[in-house]
């Protein structure tokens, strides 16, 4: 297993770095400054694959009000119905799981507004199922893709840990087979810090996520993610020098082949 990350790692890096555009170089020495570029957000056609809600905030959501600030075309897509998942407090209080459901989807309807995102579509796989319903959900979110044509997918990366967060990348395999669709794929990181290739600044945004994430209250109960979020942004900026930035999101950043040809690389080697 650590012979395939390792080549995966130097595989990403290499392929990664012809198609993003450099805007600066990070002033870190060692790996960072061979394979990590700064990105400026910009008014790209942009579709988010969040597996529950809250992961599209924790992961991009300074990286998603830079592009709304840009007049980027945004679509969220929740694929599964939030029913699950640390719904324990919820649960205590006498709420239903379709009582749950509607409560955290109103909460990401909220979340979003403060970034300016209307379109939000929900595809209602089972929370915790995401692995079994890939093929079910993959024409939903093909006639998605065809629809908006996007040039840049935000989705977890392949190498989370949360089941559903890896699920993401398969639906997404299932949802190009066949498809003549090109677009780069920005791996965001929710629970496990990826190696990145691709780092945005968001100082000028991480008021906007901080109010986003205020807004997942029922998600805040179980645990401080305003918290832990906020921390791995913080901790991101220390790849600047100089103190040129407190808050960085970090990506890995493939054209979709390249991205989808190493998950399924890694997904035969597990």
């Amino acid at each position: 297993m650590k012979a395939i990350v390792k080549w995966l790692l130097k595989l990403l890096a290499r392929t990664a770095r012809p198609h993003l555009r450099t805007y600066g170089l990070l002033q870190t020495s060692k790996v960072f400054n061979r394979s990590a570029l700064v990105w400026n957000p910009g008014g790209e056609r942009v579709l988010v694959l969040a597996p529950h809600m809250d992961d599209e905030v924790i992961g991009c959501g300074g990286t998603l009000a830079r592009h709304r600030t840009s007049g980027a075309d945004v679509t969220v897509v929740f694929l599964t119905d939030g029913r699950g998942s640390g719904s324990t407090s919820l649960a205590a209080a006498g709420a239903a799981d379709a009582e749950i459901g509607a409560i955290r989807k109103d909460e990401a309807r909220r979340a979003l507004r403060e970034i300016g995102v209307e379109k939000i579509e929900f595809l209602d796989a089972p929370d915790g199922g995401l692995m079994a319903a890939a093929a079910r959900l993959a024409s939903r979110l093909r006639s998605r893709l065809d629809a908006d044509r996007p040039q840049i997918v935000y989705l977890p990366f392949f190498l989370e840990e949360h089941p559903d967060h890896r699920a993401a990348s398969e639906v997404l395999l299932e949802a190009m087979k066949g498809a003549d669709l090109a677009f780069v794929c920005h791996g965001y990181e929710v629970w496990t810090p990826l190696f990145p290739n691709c780092l945005v600044r968001i100082d000028d945004t991480i008021e906007i996520k901080k109010r986003c994430l205020i807004q997942y209250q029922s998600q805040l109960a179980e645990s401080d993610y305003l918290h832990t979020a906020i921390g791995l942004s913080a901790y991101r900026s220390n790849a600047f020098l100089g103190g040129t930035c407190r808050f960085a999101e970090a990506f890995c950043a493939l054209p979709v082949a390249d991205y989808l040809a190493l998950y399924q690389t890694y997904r035969l080697g597990r």
